[in-house]
């Protein structure tokens, strides 16, 4: 029967059992972090349809910060996973150490932007001067919380790669809590305060980020988890060890990068369609979030899994694992998918927006549910799978190709020369899905992309 035959039961229950070990911690985290995001979506909401605006196309530029930092740092966790099956704790060390200098380096850059010239940017994608105002402002007070998140990020990433899970989970409790204790306080202008409606929200975010950091740093020096690391240990490698990851690394980076950017470019597009439109897809985006999150704790605990896997030398436990993952996550995904467009107008009945901004979420939240399913496949497929493995080119050049020659392209065209809604746009953007899977799958099935990185 082979390997796979042989020891398909047993490995099918190993991949449930550690999967959802890893998982339902870090699922339980981007819950927190989700809840906190749409918890201020909700309240901002309260205000009216120019706030939710302002800081949804403020926090773009939050998004495009995290995921950049997500991209320096899932790219390390690659081989940070790999190390840890092999159990070499002083290169994870020379890993937290670069992860954290890359991440405060391109920090100083998104710093700038927020605190310096954040009216530039918001103009880019709004010419309604309100909406530039308070989104300005935002950006602003949220600048400051980047430096660190920066830091935070390493340590979270590597924490997981290790499989260990819960250090991140609870730092989140306890800044998610306070985020919504003071959202409610400064933006409505409780206890005392007065109303700062957009800019309360701003210094929530700001507060929660920092106590979230510093918290987390401190429970991982306190408890003395392989990650804490001295400066000596963290600046402890040569040239050779920096170009080798780099060489992994920088495919990761610039996938992130040029993936959000086209995101980016997306949302100026809806804003550009009009405030109603723009509203609405913040709207469905934060809901479309909150659906997602078993799913990216299904990335990360699927990639740690395959990663550990390869470390140890087992490639072929690590090809049914990804295969596993696939099968899981798509079958969720048919499902989650579903419930998002059966309970568009529960859901919606939350937000106090005008008429034409509420159509235009209801309409987008069908378009979400009904390609949510080859979403998440793509999605686990190069996050999970292929990146997990070590196969970051392929995965770069995949999502490269998708987004900057069908997606983009596809957004302008279908908004400023077929003149379409803003639902119908997103639905021919969503093509690029469908060519991504047709190149990802086989990819998957060849194996190329097990590649084993922590072999001196």
């Amino acid at each position: 029967m082979g390997f796979i035959g042989k020891h398909l039961n047993r490995t099918n229950m190993n991949f449930i059992d550690l999967l959802f070990k890893l998982a339902l911690p870090i699922i339980f985290q981007n819950f927190l972090n989700s809840s906190m995001a749409l918890m201020d979506t909700l309240m901002i909401g309260q205000l009216n349809e120019t706030a939710i605006a302002a800081v949804g196309i403020a926090n773009q530029f939050v998004f495009i910060f995290i995921v950049v930092q997500f991209g320096i740092h899932s790219g390390i966790s690659i081989f940070t996973a790999q190390y840890w099956g092999k159990r070499d704790l002083a290169n994870i060390k020379k890993l937290v150490g670069i992860g954290v200098m890359a991440g405060l380096a391109v920090c100083s850059f998104f710093t700038f932007v927020a605190l310096v010239t954040p009216g530039i940017l918001m103009a880019l994608f709004s010419t309604d001067a309100e909406v530039v105002r308070l989104g300005s402002g935002y950006l602003r007070i949220v600048g400051f919380s980047f430096v660190i998140s920066a830091v935070a990020y390493s340590y979270i990433n590597n924490l997981r790669s290790m499989g260990i899970v819960k250090v991140p989970m609870y730092a989140s409790m306890i800044a998610v809590t306070l985020n919504v204790v003071l959202n409610y306080i400064l933006i409505f202008g409780k206890l005392g305060f007065p109303a700062l409606g957009v800019n309360g929200a701003a210094i929530a975010t700001c507060i929660s980020r920092f106590v979230e950091g510093f918290v987390l740093i401190a429970m991982v020096y306190w408890k003395r988890y392989p990650v804490a690391a001295r400066f000596s240990e963290m600046l402890d490698f040569d040239y050779l060890f920096f170009k080798r990851i780099l060489k992994t690394c920088w495919p990761v980076f610039l996938n992130e990068l040029f993936w959000v950017t086209g995101i980016s470019l997306y949302n100026l597009v809806y804003a550009r369609i009009g405030t109603e439109s723009i509203a609405a897809v913040n709207i469905v985006a934060s809901i479309e979030n909150f659906m997602l999150i078993p799913f990216f704790g299904m990335f990360h605990a699927g990639s740690i899994m395959i990663g550990n896997s390869i470390g140890s030398g087992r490639n072929d436990e690590a090809y049914l694992y990804g295969k596993y993952l696939l099968m899981l996550q798509f079958a969720m995904a048919v499902f989650a998918g579903g419930f998002m467009i059966l309970s568009r107008d529960i859901v919606l009945s939350f937000y106090r927006v005008s008429e034409g901004a509420y159509m235009n979420a209801h309409h987008l939240m069908f378009v979400a549910g009904m390609v949510l399913c080859i979403k998440i496949t793509n999605f686990t497929n190069v996050v999970s799978v292929l990146r997990g493995g070590g196969d970051t080119r392929f995965g770069f050049l995949l999502d490269l190709t998708g987004v900057w020659c069908i997606g983009v392209p596809m957004a302008f065209f279908a908004a400023f020369f077929l003149n379409l809604p803003v639902y119908w746009v997103m639905a021919l953007v969503a093509t690029e899905e469908i060519y991504k899977l047709c190149l990802g799958i086989p990819r998957f099935l060849s194996r190329k992309w097990i590649m084993n990185l922590a072999k001196n």
